[in-house]
């Protein structure tokens, strides 16, 4: 079942979709011994997927009765940023969207039960007025990050710590997101494989192989994936190949989108670097709650650094700054796919946009700050980035909890499998190579407290800098630390009151 709706609907829709499901009343089944799901898959997927398969927890004669499980899902103003893997409407021959079909069917068949996407263009409106209507409708929400996080301290969702029927060792949730995303020991969503866009969400660079070959870069640095595979793939190193590219294309001496550059950036670029080189804007302390720290020797240190680099317009471009909001997205592709930049740094998702160009290109995680750095660390963006959530007012969470280990469990054999090797390895980025980038990108995604729930709107401060090539964030920091602080201690105390 696909709906959408927007936020002026959404009330009479939730009624409507309460009335098409009959809700089971016991969700407090010991599991028992659980028996294989069968795995519906394109031929494609099944060919070059091997995983060994483990089955989610739940009873074996699981049974939900004919209940309609909602999942409350986003549209984005920016159309490539709009789920589209809760439901599709038909088979369509295309990989990944017949994973989501044969998946949903897989559930619905074996348990007994139907998947309903409704989508709305302000889920956390939504949620809210559901909640506070009581309305039971909606089973199942997946947040972006940041509205996640404004309504996990309103108390409008379940901390999933107390939902037993979901196991969160699991694989098909991110286990670095349980540990990272907690607070005082309570944990209000998780990245799950029941939606790609945690893993579209996650910051990555991809590089250009014409402009990587006219360089030399191989003869001159070495190969770039052996150099990320053997952990020396840093900041340094990555500083030295984008500033060895530049050139002025069209003879004007002005740097404008007609030029070759060593990368190009976005403003979101900035908190991605800070994962990726181990700075923390806030950190959890022994009892599970964030403090702020960002402002250390070193971090301030390594900053610079990063400005130093991204204000250098002869060889790093911030397209949001010099194409405007409005436009950026779409300039960024087109400089990338005229082989005008060494590397482009990207969400994941973005590589969908780059399916038509003609010349290869390969995908690298962000790089270390050094080698001494045990791994690379990739950030899952907070604008974008999507949780699993289970709303206050749900009917049975205990039998969620049970829908939403099948449905994850699922995906994570049938959805995420198309969508990396196939939509990605192998429609999109065209070398084996980039899968293993794939497998360290997703395998070290991190989370920022410090970002996400972004006390007196400090992270969106320090992003804006970069549209402006402003460097005092001391200033900054210095001007805002009374109100980051004094926030901050407001959201511990919301929590602490739930």
């Amino acid at each position: 079942m696909y709906r959408k709706i927007n936020s002026g609907v959404a009330v009479m829709l939730l009624a409507i979709l309460a009335v098409t499901g009959c809700a089971s009343q016991d969700g407090s089944s010991t599991p028992k011994e659980t028996q294989p799901i069968e795995t519906l898959t394109t031929e494609a997927v099944t060919e070059t997927t091997e995983i060994p398969r483990i089955e989610p927890k739940v009873p074996a004669d699981l049974d939900f009765e004919g209940h309609t499980f909602t999942i409350l899902n986003n549209i984005h103003s920016v159309p490539l940023w709009t789920q589209t893997d809760i439901a599709v409407e038909e088979q369509t021959g295309e990989s990944l969207n017949d994973a989501i079909y044969n998946r949903n069917k897989i559930i619905e068949e074996k348990y007994n039960c139907s998947i309903a996407s409704l989508q709305s263009d302000n889920v956390s409106q939504t949620v809210t007025t559901l909640v506070r209507a009581g309305d039971s409708s909606v089973d199942v929400v997946t947040h972006y990050l940041r509205n996640f996080a404004a309504q996990a301290r309103q108390g409008l969702l379940i901390d999933l710590f107390t939902v037993d029927t979901m196991d969160l060792s699991a694989p098909w949730y991110d286990t670095n997101c349980v540990t990272e995303v907690s607070i005082l020991n309570r944990l209000y969503g998780i990245a799950s494989d029941i939606t790609l866009m945690d893993e579209q969400a996650t910051g990555a660079i991809v590089f250009n192989k014409s402009v990587y070959n006219n360089y030399d870069i191989d003869d001159t640095f070495g190969n770039i994936y052996e150099i990320v595979k053997d952990g020396k793939w840093t900041f340094e190193v990555l500083k030295k190949m984008v500033t060895s590219v530049s050139s002025d294309l069209d003879g004007d001496s002005a740097r404008t989108e007609n030029d070759l550059y060593g990368m190009l950036y976005q403003r979101d670029t900035l908190t991605s670097f800070f994962t990726g080189f181990g700075i923390n804007i806030a950190t959890k302390n022994a009892n599970d709650i964030p403090e702020m720290t960002l402002m250390t020797d070193r971090n301030i240190t390594i900053i610079d650094e990063i400005f130093d680099l991204l204000y250098q317009e002869d060889y790093c471009m911030n397209v949001m700054a010099y194409f405007g909001e409005s436009f950026w997205s779409d300039e960024m592709v087109k400089i990338f796919q005229a082989d005008r930049t060494l590397m482009m740094w990207i969400r994941l998702r973005d590589v969908e946009n780059l399916r038509s160009m003609d010349t290869d290109f390969g995908i690298l995680p962000v790089p270390k700050y050094s080698e001494s750095d045990a791994n690379y660390s990739s950030a899952v963006n907070s604008y974008v980035g999507t949780m699993t959530c289970i709303p206050q007012t749900n009917y049975n969470p205990a039998m969620t909890g049970y829908f939403i280990e099948a449905l994850a469990s699922e995906s994570h054999y049938s959805v995420v499998p198309a969508y990396y090797d196939l939509n990605l390895q192998g429609k999109v980025s065209r070398d084996e190579e980039s899968r293993e980038m794939l497998d360290i990108i997703f395998a070290n995604r991190h989370y920022d407290l410090g970002e996400i729930y972004d006390p007196a709107n400090i992270a969106n401060q320090l992003i804006a800098m970069t549209m402006t090539n402003d460097r005092d964030i001391a200033s900054k920091w210095a001007k805002n630390e009374k109100n980051i602080n004094k926030q901050l201690e407001k959201m511990i105390q919301s929590f602490e009151e739930q």
